[in-house]
């Protein structure tokens, strides 16, 4: 199996400091820890700066203004030397075993990205005991696919299809343009209920929303229909398609597992 001092992590932040702390000491407190923990601060003023300062063996690449998630991804893939590059935003929670089982998976499945399953809102519920029934319960689970806030990438996916398009502003579409571009290639990327994380959702891109551009979302829903020649969500008929092909795997994993791998 690929052994963890082989991956790179990649976080930007921006702002955000208790999720970042949470995010950051969550890996940290683990035993299975990756070889790299990069951090990409996007001219964050909240006190993140001061707490990375304080947090020995990750390295920090400081911005000077906010230069959204894709291209803080690239700076840290960049810089980074792992042969497997761990996205991820900062508003995670990981638990005991996630990056070996991902690992695992990788290695198994000959998947070039992956992902772990993953419940996204609130925290009001206990993250390890709830973690350890679900990965128990769902460990052979697998979906097509990957999730944008936790994937690891095969260092030669990038090498073959490119980096995240900075074209994307802020955050927003750069994850779903790269998973089209690396299926287009023939690369494959997959979900497995072997790992898990909680993920709070959009932390980041709302207050970007509140208190520097409302128009961005829409700025990146246009650049990505003039480079696909479709919205993200496509036209009637595939809205309605996907819908139901949502439906029917959320039943499916509920039946055979009583999870789901996106709660």
């Amino acid at each position: 199996m690929i052994p963890s001092a082989r991956v790179s992590l990649v976080i930007p932040v921006y702002n955000q400091l208790l999720h970042t702390m949470q995010c950051l000491e969550s890996m940290l407190r683990l035993p299975d820890k990756a070889g790299e923990l990069i951090v990409v601060d996007n001219a964050s003023s909240d006190g993140t700066p001061e707490y990375l300062k304080g947090i020995d063996g990750i390295t920090v690449i400081p911005n000077a203004s906010n230069l959204g998630c894709a291209k803080a991804w690239n700076q840290g893939i960049q810089a980074s030397k792992g042969d497997v590059i761990g996205i991820l935003s900062n508003d995670i929670i990981v638990t005991s075993g996630w990056l070996p089982a991902l690992l695992h998976f990788m290695e198994e499945s000959g998947h070039g990205i992956v992902s772990p399953a993953m419940r996204e809102g609130p925290l009001d519920y206990e993250l390890d005991s709830y973690a350890a029934e679900f990965t128990a319960a769902c460990r052979t689970a697998t979906r097509p696919g990957f999730l944008g806030p936790c994937m690891l990438v095969r260092r030669g996916v990038f090498d073959q299809i490119g980096l995240f398009d900075e074209g994307f502003i802020y955050g927003g579409c750069e994850d779903v343009d790269f998973l089209w571009r690396a299926q287009k290639a023939e690369i494959t990327a997959g979900v497995t209920g072997s790992a898990f994380i909680h993920h709070f959702g959009m932390i980041t891109q709302n207050t970007v929303k509140r208190t520097e551009s409302k128009a961005y979302p829409a700025q990146n829903l246009t650049h990505f229909r003039n480079k696909w020649g479709r919205t993200v969500r496509g036209n009637w008929f595939q809205r309605r398609w996907a819908r139901l092909r949502e439906r029917w795997t959320e039943r499916y994993e509920r039946f055979w597992y009583g999870h789901t791998l996106v709660e």
